[in-house]
């Protein structure tokens, strides 16, 4: 079941519809509508306010956590289509809407009428914008207008909201449609550099507004949290009451890491994508196997148990009792769950990584190499030569350049190898076979079109051939660009999720233990005090050792809370860098999470050590 088939259930709770919201889905083609959001939300809310009741008197994190996970689901559920899919689905619809702006400059530029390239354009978008496309070719074609200037008009307003140099394109590219040839090229020109500027400028605005938003999600996602865990350890002797280890383990394991994503997802829904990999799109394209899931949740449960016996088995009754919590061993045992969490995360990455590198690299590689397979259709298309007669030079080309094992060579073998076998033309085989057999839907459309033009003329597809080129590498330039003004951005959040979280979390660890030690020492000096001195002075106690968060347990919220951090911060670094491309945030996550839990436990263990056996005993001496 796809996670959006859990808003139909929502119809069985019902609610009022928003109108606004309403039309902000059937913009995107959201399956479903406000009132089913409301309602699951709804659902979800009830649902953890009854866990809590049910659960609560077990232990109060429970408590605290089922009715912080209703309310923050409710939000969630009505939060996540409404905004972030939202915002997710108008940058894809502003991608889609340069890619067709492109198209149309292509087909315009080889005499084709405003029409026919509206109806050949709208054949290769998706989503929203393919929608609006047929849907004004259809009232063309049934007369409900009688030109497409009218039939746009519809849009044009629902255009200026959210990309008014589309609609100027547009204007421009009909102007330039019933123009003189020489001056028909220079306002096709002039319509490419103006949109691509465009998203130049967007592109700055978004990295400079970006790399404050990511100061601000470092210092209040990840300092403040954690610097604030290392007086916990004062706040639960002091404060008792307040602070217990259910309410630290819901407010690091719960309360901050919902903060920290929704802030992430919030600040990095804007950037701009031009140049994304959909692998869901690629021809080979499988999703991954449940086995996989169920393997790594086993093995994360399995590495659990000897945490689950050590938390079973605290006891804080008795300093000698007590006094186990500060062993070496303890910490040890304590870190067996955080690290099966680890493991199991990075086995599941891995996998992924496994299924979908192929793949991946195939795409990007074919997209990288397009503007060079561009230039040589472009160059044998202008000596005349037909596209069956291009195909053997295109391997031949690669091959003697050291490429044989290219992704090119290999599409381009099985386009020959069809053409001799089967009874099918070069143009069927490149309209119906091609996206069968080449990984990138980009490429594949566009060389379909590029073939489809040899049916008008040779110098109509070389000069198609040449503007697409042309266009791939504005839209490369323009990625380069925008990854450029991030850069200072994504060197801030690659050192925070890879080195300084696993850093400060570590030290935050360290520190509760040492405040710990030390009242327990002062503590223990007042005692031998009290009693040289007999009943005169008798409540000197500063700790109260039931009441004390124990470094083992503070250890392993902390090492849960690393592991969300770690995650979350992977998942905007991806997002600010590339774009919305779920394999490089698997990538990502698979070289994060490992590097920082051992960063984290290596510092821990180090320094709990040298404090134990070197520091506070060097101290005391």
């Amino acid at each position: 079941m796809k996670f959006f088939d859990i808003y139909k259930y929502g119809k069985y709770f019902p609610m009022p519809s928003i109108s606004s919201v309403d039309k902000k889905l059937e913009f995107i083609l959201f399956t479903y509508r406000s009132k089913d959001i409301l309602g699951i939300s709804m659902i979800f809310l009830f649902l953890f306010i009854f866990l809590a009741f049910l659960f609560g008197p077990i232990n109060a994190f429970f408590q605290y956590s089922f009715i912080y996970l209703g309310i923050i689901s409710a939000v969630f559920f009505y939060i996540y289509p409404v905004k972030i899919y939202y915002s997710q689905q108008m940058i894809d619809y502003s991608e889609e809407m340069l890619r067709s702006v492109m198209k149309l400059a292509t087909l315009i530029s080889i005499n084709t009428s405003m029409e026919y390239a509206f109806t050949q354009t709208a054949q290769d978008l998706r989503g929203t914008l393919k929608l609006q496309f047929n849907d004004i070719i259809t009232k063309i074609r049934h007369k409900k207008h009688s030109t497409l200037g009218e039939a746009m008009s519809e849009y044009i307003l629902l255009w200026n909201e959210t990309n008014p140099d589309f609609v100027k394109s547009l204007k421009l590219l009909q102007t330039a449609e019933i123009s003189p040839e020489e001056e028909k090229k220079q306002i096709i020109k002039e319509v490419v550099e103006t949109i691509i500027l465009s998203y130049h400028n967007s592109g700055k605005r978004f990295a400079e507004s970006l790399a404050s938003k990511s100061k601000s999600l470092v210092a209040v996602g990840v300092l403040l949290p954690i610097i604030s865990l290392m007086i916990l350890p004062l706040a639960s002797i002091f404060m008792p009451g307040v602070v217990s280890t259910a309410f630290v383990a819901f407010l690091y394991n719960i309360v901050f890491p919902s903060v920290l994503l929704v802030m992430a997802l919030d600040f990095s829904v804007e950037r701009i994508q031009v140049d994304t990999i959909h692998l869901d799109e690629s021809p080979k394209y499988k999703p991954i196997s449940w086995d996989v899931y169920l393997v790594t949740v086993v093995i994360a449960l399995i590495m659990a148990i000897p945490t689950f016996f050590h938390i079973s088995g605290i006891d804080l009754s008795t300093p000698e009792t007590a006094a186990r919590e500060y062993a070496v061993s303890s910490i040890l045992m304590m870190g067996a769950a955080p690290l099966g969490i680890v493991v199991a995360i990075w086995l599941f990455t891995k996998a992924y990584l496994k299924q979908y590198e192929e793949m991946w690299n195939d795409v990007n590689e074919v997209e990288q190499d397009f503007p060079y397979l561009l230039q040589i259709f472009s160059t044998y298309l202008n000596l005349n030569q037909s596209v069956e007669s291009i195909v053997p030079e295109v391997i031949n080309d690669y091959e003697t350049h050291g490429f044989k094992d290219h992704s090119i060579v290999r599409i381009f073998k099985e386009i020959k190898m069809r053409l001799h076998t089967s009874k099918q033309t070069i143009d069927q085989i490149f309209t119906k076979e091609l996206p069968k057999i080449c990984p990138s839907g980009k490429v594949s459309q566009s060389l379909k079109h590029i073939v489809s033009f040899t049916n008008v003329s040779q110098k109509s597809a070389a000069y198609a051939s040449k503007m697409v080129r042309e266009q791939t590498l504005s839209i490369y330039k323009l990625d380069d660009y925008i990854r450029s003004l991030l850069s200072e951005t994504v060197g801030l959040i690659s050192i925070t999720v890879s080195f300084l979280a696993p850093l400060l979390s570590a030290v935050a660890v360290i520190m509760s233990l040492a405040i710990v030690m030390s009242l327990s020492f002062i503590t223990d000096q007042l005692e031998t005090i009290s009693s040289s001195m007999g009943a005169k002075v008798n409540n000197l106690e500063l700790v109260d050792i039931q009441a004390i968060i124990p470094p083992t347990i503070i250890e392993l919220i902390v090492s849960i809370y690393l592991i969300e951090m770690v995650i979350v911060l992977s998942l905007y670094l991806t997002n600010i860098k590339i774009g919305n491309d779920r394999y490089q945030f698997v990538k990502t996550l698979n070289s994060n999470i490992m590097l920082g839990f051992l960063i984290f436990a290596t510092i821990l263990i180090v320094g709990f050590i040298m404090f134990r056996s070197y520091i506070f005993t060097g101290v005391i001496g």
